[in-house]
């Protein structure tokens, strides 16, 4: 199979491996080299080079033993981004507490948190965004987190957050988050609130490597 890569590749070394294996996919997703710019993109269940030029194909079993390989080995060559939900967020709407507690989804599940890069719009692992900012303070965040801890973090987001919204998307294992916030400054200059991202992908083995 042909090596297809994009014109930009990302200029900024990566520093983690992925933080899990999906256990599930999604159309849209990306599988990224990022040292290189090659670029594999999920359409109709499989994965086609992006461009598509033809060149070959990945199915979702290749893509997530190449993502298991990454996190084991702590190989950096590797990158999954999840695809980014549109106007209405994926799934059923969850209204409360109650909802959450109720989702088919066992308290020690593992959840990879992803969230908006500042720096590329992109969605990244919540380290690689503290990563940003300040390598030695990301190396504290741990890869993934239980189920129980990531609904009682939706919990506070449906009760502190400005117009939260929740959903879970079952076929696509995914947990997305999205509120407004005040950053500092902002309501005292008179500036709107900053809109804020989160996807909690679920994670396959091994979810803690």
């Amino acid at each position: 199979m042909t090596i297809t890569t994009r014109s930009t590749p990302t200029p900024r070394p990566a520093v983690f491996p992925p933080p899990s294996t999906p256990l599930l996919f999604a159309d849209g997703d990306r599988y990224e080299w990022p040292e290189t710019g090659a670029a594999w993109t999920r359409v109709d269940g499989g994965w086609r080079p992006t461009p598509d030029d033809g060149s070959g194909y990945l199915t979702d079993v290749e893509v997530r033993s190449f993502l298991h390989r990454a996190v084991v080995h702590w190989d950096v060559r590797h990158r999954f981004v999840p695809v980014a939900p549109g106007e209405i967020l994926p799934g059923a709407a969850l209204h409360g507490r109650l909802d959450l507690g109720h989702l088919p989804v066992g308290d020690f599940q593992s959840f990879a948190q992803y969230v908006t890069s500042s720096r590329t719009g992109d969605l990244v692992p919540l380290r690689d965004l503290i990563a940003e900012y300040d390598e030695d303070i990301a190396y504290d965040f741990s890869r993934t987190i239980k189920f129980g801890d990531t609904a009682h973090l939706l919990g506070v987001m449906l009760t502190e957050q400005i117009r939260p919204e929740l959903s879970y998307d079952a076929a696509a294992g995914r947990l997305y988050a999205r509120y407004e916030k005040f950053e500092d400054g902002r309501r005292d200059a008179g500036m709107p609130p900053v809109k804020c991202l989160h996807v909690f992908v679920l994670s396959g083995a091994p979810a803690e490597a």
